[in-house]
């Protein structure tokens, strides 16, 4: 089996202290790619320094604190990304939910939201998307959510950032293609993070394993082994796609 190796290589994820982000960034170090990390907190620096293994000394890990939501930091954080030399890869990961039925949903509820979860990668990818033509060489991983492809009551405002970030991607792999660029999606069903234990009983964990067909969450390493082979050079041909990754949930 051919093994991933990205030495040399600068990966970007937003939202990589923790869950399904962290367990990407871990891959990225892993596979020997230079990361940088955002996130909310100024102490996410010293979480991410002792949380990330197997970081070899002429391997640089940059962690930069940005709340999406915050104007200011969202533009200083792209005028940081323009100076950097090199992006080579770019997952988003960041987002936010907030379930609102339609009639009790505001303007706010609905900026807030689309901020961290669409317009905060349109932003990334006006800068990354140039320097990666400029190299002729970049992969893409938007992180979408099975609720692009369904939805629930009260999902309206997360489903709609998600599908549009579909819309994203796709426009973004048929611009970039021809410059070696391959954008994709790829959309996480029911994972195991330490958020889903924390709002999930035991008897509503059980209630959605039984609906899935391979009778178990995924946990966060399943959604980002998948990432890492997309942001590879093993990919050579995979762009324009949502991969849904949810144990068969939506074939029933």
């Amino acid at each position: 089996m051919k093994e991933i190796n990205l030495t040399g290589k600068t990966a970007l994820i937003t939202g990589g202290t923790r869950g399904i982000g962290h367990a990407i960034a871990q891959n990225f170090v892993d596979a020997g790619a230079d990361i940088i990390v955002t996130g909310t907190k100024k102490g996410g620096k010293d979480l991410l320094f002792r949380s990330i293994k197997n970081v070899k000394s002429n391997q640089n890990i940059e962690y930069l604190v940005v709340d999406f939501n915050n104007t200011d930091q969202v533009y200083s954080f792209l005028d940081i990304l323009k100076l950097k030399d090199r992006i080579d890869i770019c997952v988003n990961n960041a987002g936010t939910n907030k379930i609102r039925m339609i009639k009790d949903i505001c303007f706010e509820d609905i900026k807030n939201l689309h901020d961290v979860n669409l317009y905060a990668p349109f932003l990334i990818l006006s800068v990354a998307l140039e320097k990666m033509k400029k190299n002729r060489w970049g992969r893409v991983v938007n992180i979408g959510s099975l609720w692009s492809k369904l939805s629930r009551k009260g999902r309206s405002i997360y489903s709609s950032s998600k599908y549009a970030l579909m819309g994203l991607t796709v426009t973004a792999a048929l611009e970039y293609a021809s410059y070696n660029v391959l954008v994709n999606m790829v959309s996480p069903g029911f994972v195991w993070t330490d958020l889903s234990k924390q709002t999930l009983t035991s008897e509503e964990k059980v209630d959605i394993e039984s609906r899935i067909p391979v009778g178990k969450f995924a946990v966060p390493m399943d959604i980002a082994d998948t990432v890492l082979f997309l942001c590879s050079e093993m990919n050579k041909y995979i762009t324009g796609q949502n991969i849904i990754i949810d144990g068969g949930y939506i074939c029933e």
